[in-house]
């Protein structure tokens, strides 16, 4: 009788089981095409930052370029140059964005997503990138130049037989010293502000050589550290030449502008600022889309893989035929 049941309680569980295995087959099958999508979806989003970055950058390289060839002219007074100065604090504040999203990125790696290592370099180029725009604005600054101070007004007059010419201060000299001395203050602010980054790359890597040398590490963050430990030094290095450049008179503009250029000019970037702000904005939103999808692709790729090596270990091998 016992033995009866039991071959019949075998008989009866083989099916099932054999539809339980199709059922999982079949599961890795669709986890495998809905992988396949989720992959296409996610380089399509990958496509659009780059695009967007690419447009970002463009546009901001275009007017850097379009301001440093410029300076004022007597009509202008100092115009060019305070248009310059605004920039330059848009850009600060651009890199400020910057190293606050790395913050964040920074943190992911931190935490263990290896893909988020590559891209915290991608945000240092952005960063670096402002810091040379930065000084290429300042060193476009004109310096000072030897001017004559006095110019003939036309007029002169006779005195005990010597004939004197009436002069008066030349525009010319007038312009050069509102040059010079907008000049000096904006390098000077400029210089400070590479100063500050320097001491706290600095402090930065004495944070991290301390961490490295006293604290229990994982993996995720000892790789983290090395990698930017070695970042630190390549960046001390460039912008230390760049405050060199910067502290040295260069005043590299060449078109002169009048007051209505100027103001037409003052427009167009504020356009521009608008559009790049909104684009900017935009360009972290899809990134922060992209960090959740890749981070859900990975957990059904490791789904995925548990899938698999169940049915490696529960499937009955198939007998070789004799």
């Amino acid at each position: 009788m016992t033995f009866t049941l039991s071959v019949g309680f075998a008989a009866e569980e083989t099916p099932a089981q054999e539809m339980d295995m199709e059922a999982r087959r079949e599961s890795v099958a669709n986890l495998e095409t809905r992988i396949a999508q989720r992959e296409v979806r996610l380089a399509e989003w990958g496509n659009d930052i780059v695009d967007l970055d690419a447009r970002i950058e463009k546009r901001m390289e275009e007017l850097v370029k379009l301001l440093a060839g410029l300076r004022d002219s007597q009509e202008s007074r100092t115009k060019v140059t305070q248009l310059k100065k605004e920039a330059i604090e848009g850009l600060q504040r651009g890199i400020d964005i910057y190293v606050a999203k790395r913050k964040e990125v920074r943190e992911l790696v931190r935490q263990g997503d290896k893909e988020a290592l590559g891209d915290l370099g991608k945000f240092d180029q952005r960063i670096i990138k402002r810091v040379d725009q930065i000084a290429e604005l300042t060193k476009s600054i004109p310096a000072h130049e030897d001017v004559d101070k006095y110019e003939s007004d036309g007029g002169g007059s006779y005195w005990r037989g010597y004939y004197h010419e009436s002069s008066r201060i030349s525009e010319e000299w007038k312009q050069n010293r509102r040059d010079s001395t907008q000049s000096d203050k904006l390098r000077d602010e400029t210089a400070k502000a590479l100063r500050e980054t320097l001491e706290r790359l600095d402090q930065r890597r004495r944070s991290l050589q301390d961490m490295m040398a006293n604290r229990e590490l994982t993996d995720a963050a000892r790789a983290l550290y090395t990698t930017e430990l070695g970042q630190i030094d390549a960046y001390q290095d460039h912008i230390k030449t760049q405050l060199i450049e910067v502290t040295v008179a260069h005043g590299g503009a060449t078109q002169a502008v009048g007051r209505d250029q100027a103001n037409d000019i003052e427009e167009m970037i504020q356009d521009a600022r608008r559009d790049l702000r909104e684009d900017v904005a935009r360009l972290f939103r899809s990134y922060d889309q992209f960090v959740r999808g890749r981070a859900y692709l990975e957990k059904l790729k490791e789904n995925l893989e548990a899938r698999k090596q169940w049915l490696k270990e529960h499937e009955t091998p198939v007998p070789a035929e004799s």
